[in-house]
């Protein structure tokens, strides 16, 4: 029944308070070192891909958190990985003219396609852990927070601030609630006799088998968002004039960490290029 749990195994979304040096930074600081760690995982090459991940895992370890919670919160994907690897061989890139790693019938593995799989999890699982980290030293209130502070000269020019930032801070603790969802329906489904991979067929009978889910914890993930609203319809939540009454000052020496995140992006691409040309 171990193997069906999602919830322990969910990282993003999953505050865990502590009074460590990264636990204390305001949020539009914890937000810029969430984008420039997320940027070069996102458009940069292996290298900066790895060394991001790293840098996220070292920050976790300062804020006295395990890098292990963060590597496991990769788990619940990996059944999509392997399903998305396969579509990936399945449907080969025009012009591909790398080497053939395996070929089976009609079907081939190209040098091409198993680098692209490879980066398509290597950014999968860097992004999962740095989103990970972030929800993990951010409160739910600091995440709301941290977009008004980020977008605060907008709402002069009419951006409605507020309520994106709501907007945000729910996308976040959506998360493990439908990480939630999705443990109660299988459990439900294994109850009554469904296999979801714990038998024969391994990686691929278990991804064939979640895919039916889809539906199912969309419907529950609306039904829930359904809720929230009109509960907030209620109260007759309009987001207009809405003060806070929580001012956060910045630590000492936090405009050093700010510029530093912009060090950390120029040196990661920089550090992927060098590597790259070098290799």
């Amino acid at each position: 029944m171990r193997s069906l749990e999602f919830f322990r195994n969910v990282s993003i979304g999953q505050y865990s308070g502590g009074g460590s040096a990264v636990h204390r930074l305001t949020p539009a600081t914890k937000y810029l070192w969430l984008f420039a760690l997320s940027i070069p995982a996102a458009a940069g090459g292996p290298i900066a891909v790895v060394l991001s991940l790293a840098l996220a895992l070292a920050f976790a370890v300062i804020a006295g958190l395990s890098p292990v919670f963060f590597i496991r919160g990769v788990k619940p994907a990996v059944p999509f990985f392997f399903l998305a690897a396969i579509m990936q061989f399945l449907f080969g890139w025009p012009g591909d003219s790398s080497a053939v790693l395996v070929a089976i019938g009609p079907i081939s593995a190209t040098l091409h396609e198993a680098e692209a799989v490879a980066m398509a999890i290597g950014r999968t699982v860097s992004l999962m852990a740095i989103i990970g980290l972030f929800t993990s030293v951010t409160s739910e209130a600091e995440i709301a927070h941290g977009v008004e502070d980020f977008l605060y000269p907008l709402a002069r020019l009419g951006l409605p601030v507020h309520r994106l930032a709501l907007v945000v801070s729910e996308t976040f603790r959506f998360i493990p609630v439908v990480a939630m969802e999705l443990e109660s329906i299988v459990k439900a489904q294994a109850s009554r006799g469904a296999d979801f991979g714990t038998g024969r067929g391994g990686p691929l009978a278990k991804a064939r088998a979640y895919l039916p889910l889809i539906v199912p914890v969309t419907i529950r993930a609306l039904e829930r968002a359904e809720a929230l609203s009109e509960a907030m319809e209620a109260r007759c939540y309009t987001g207009r004039g809405r003060t806070r009454l929580v001012a956060y000052a910045r630590q000492k020496g936090e405009l050093l960490v700010d510029l530093s995140a912009f060090i950390a992006v120029a040196a990661l691409f920089a550090a992927d290029a060098l590597l790259k040309g070098v290799l």
